[in-house]
């Protein structure tokens, strides 16, 4: 038995040195360069190939792969981030989704990348289209609202918007689409009232009468006069916001003291919008439901009428409220004019207009019914300590 295992080592030995003589004969034991000659009978191996450049070029992928890994581990952060908020909403993911279908909507909540570098002037990195939350709520209106042909004319639906934006779909997406200018709209509106196409027309459209309003005396104690009110601050008010419904009368009466004034307006059965611009005003086409597109601290005065009476509930006014004294800056007045409500309620709305401990300039009361009292007032907003 042993003697055979001698003889199958040895014809192993053999085997392996055959093996190893003919590798050593093809050439697979000389250096790299030696083998291109061998085998392709090439001069010199490294002749037209650059080692560098062909190590640079591997070195600028793996980093552009580095970067699109950074990128693709935040996207899917993002991702997860959105799945939890999504989560924490009302709304299913059905419902997400099918807010979603309508292209032009899903195009304009689409966050927008910055398409040089990371950061852009707002230092951000993308920039989020803001949309009302409540427009998930009115899908049927909103879908027909972005329902346009990009770069045509929009439909005439400004009272479809102006219903989005009231019901808090506000503020409404943007659209590509071109606005039809129309003419005359105002000269047409009176000539509806005139012929009695419209009846009950809002008060504030008979100019006669409105120029009256704010500088002339009335039997009311409740009427400030501006005058009266400028006088308080003589040479400080500069800037404020009328927040009411009209046709920017205090505005106009304002400009003529040199005091600019902005005034919220929405086309509420007329064309207020349209008549402040007319009158070489600005209108602020805004709800309720917004937030004053004002910085903190820069407004002289905020004189509110008409709009702000006892149907309002006490909740959203105290959003109001702060959101006034938020623009209105230390030293600034706060002019109520002619707020209403039943007197039974009259305790609750005074809390809300003393709550902030404003200095009382003027204050009067006044009634407008069996059941129901006008307030107004002048408060001066005080510096606060931190």
């Amino acid at each position: 038995m042993g003697w055979l295992q001698i003889l199958l080592g040895g014809l192993v030995i053999a085997v392996s040195i055959a093996s190893l003589f003919k590798f050593y004969s093809a050439g697979f034991f000389l250096h790299h360069e030696d083998i291109c000659q061998h085998f392709y009978h090439v001069s010199d191996a490294d002749d037209g190939f650059d080692l560098r450049a062909l190590s640079d070029r591997v070195g600028e992928v793996l980093d552009r792969m580095d970067k699109l890994q950074e990128k693709l581990e935040k996207t899917v952060q993002e991702m997860e981030k959105s799945k939890v908020d999504l989560g924490k909403t009302t709304m299913t993911r059905l419902e997400h989704k099918r807010f979603l279908e309508q292209e032009e909507i899903r195009k304009y909540i689409t966050p927008k990348e910055n398409r040089v570098g990371n950061m852009n002037i707002y230092g951000t990195e993308r920039i989020y289209n803001t949309i009302g939350h409540a427009c998930v709520l009115m899908k049927k209106e909103l879908e027909e609202y972005m329902d346009y042909d990009i770069g045509s004319y929009c439909k005439d639906d400004w009272s479809l918007s102006q219903k989005l934006m009231v019901n808090g779909c506000d503020p409404l997406p943007r659209r590509r689409c071109l606005t039809r200018a129309v003419q005359g709209i105002f000269s047409a509106y009176q000539a509806r009232i005139r012929r009695g196409a419209i009846r009950n027309a809002p008060a504030v459209f008979e100019m006669d009468k409105e120029k009256l309003k704010w500088v002339t005396n009335s039997s009311l104690a409740v009427d400030f006069l501006i005058k009266d009110v400028l006088a308080i601050k003589p040479g400080e008010i500069r800037i404020g916001l009328d927040f009411g419904v009209g046709t920017g009368t205090f505005a106009a009466r304002m400009k003529e003291q040199n005091v600019t004034v902005v005034s919220t307006a929405l086309n509420l059965g007329a064309p207020f919008n349209e008549m402040i611009a007319l009158r070489g005003l600005v209108p602020l086409y805004m709800t309720l439901n917004q937030r004053l597109p004002f910085f903190d601290n820069t407004m002289d005065l905020i004189h509110t009428t008409g709009f702000l009476d006892g149907w309002i509930d006490l909740m959203l006014v105290d959003f109001i409220f702060f959101d006034w004294d938020r623009i209105l800056r230390p030293g600034g007045l706060l002019w109520i004019d002619r707020f209403f409500c039943n007197r039974k309620d009259l305790d609750d709305y005074m809390y809300m207009f003393l709550q902030f401990r404003y200095r009382k300039h003027k204050w009067a009361l006044s009634p407008k019914s069996n059941d129901e009292v006008y307030l107004s007032a002048v408060l001066e907003k005080p510096p606060r300590a931190i």
